[in-house]
């Protein structure tokens, strides 16, 4: 039995050691022509030559990096698709002139342009107006730390209550925002009837610029508290 074990340690040391002198002397073949002779693949598919293993092997590399290069393309096409309606968007909140105007048009723009079930945002100083809102609004902002949006399907009732109706099963919470305030001045509130379009692993480095320029525009029309 200890003979056994020592050679099949001698073999699988020989093997190791001869795909370490491979991988540190590829040229082996040129050197050697005559070896390429005495190689042979097998696989499903029958018994191959080395060259016509290597010529499908990079058949599949190359399928894998056309798929690659196919799955960036689509990715760009949504980014600068998704660019092109931001801008659409801050060029309509540029032209609001009063709150109003913008509490009845921006949510109703957010929900054409991209599709949304449910859109609302919600002031501090209206929050703070209304004593039913306040503990809601105050866990949505704890949520948002860093002022960073938050996605999530398994938003607390009392929050989902705050900005949406029973149907929307997921949403994403942006904090509006200055550069320089610590505090939102708002929450603005996407929501989904969908519970896997607003998951908390959705990247949101396009809601965090929705929300600054939202916040910049409600900063703008927003009378200052005496």
């Amino acid at each position: 039995m200890t003979i056994e074990i020592q050679k099949q340690q001698e073999v699988e040391f020989t093997k190791a050691d001869l795909v370490n002198y491979l991988q540190h002397n590829p040229n082996i073949f040129q050197q050697h022509p005559e070896l390429l002779e005495l190689v042979t693949l097998s696989d499903s598919r029958g018994t191959a030559s080395l060259l016509e293993r290597q010529m499908s092997m990079m058949k599949e590399r190359l399928k894998e990096h056309e798929s690659q290069q196919s799955q960036y393309m689509q990715v760009a096409r949504e980014n600068e698709q998704i660019s092109d309606s931001f801008s659409q968007v801050i060029c309509q909140m540029i032209g609001f002139t009063n709150l109003s105007q913008f509490a009845t048009e921006f949510p109703s723009e957010l929900r054409n342009t991209f599709d949304i079930d449910e859109v609302s945002f919600k002031t501090a100083q209206a929050a703070a107006r209304r004593p039913s809102d306040t503990q809601g609004y105050e866990d949505a902002v704890r949520r948002m730390v860093n002022n960073r949006s938050v996605c999530d399907n398994r938003w607390p009732s009392n929050i989902m209550n705050l900005f949406f109706s029973p149907a929307i099963k997921s949403a994403a919470l942006i904090p509006m925002r200055k550069l320089t305030s610590s505090e939102p001045l708002g929450i603005l509130a996407l929501g989904s009837q969908d519970p896997e379009r607003y998951t908390n692993d959705l990247g949101t480095a396009h809601l965090d610029r929705l929300g600054l320029m939202s916040g910049l525009c409600l900063a703008r029309l927003q009378p200052s508290e005496i």
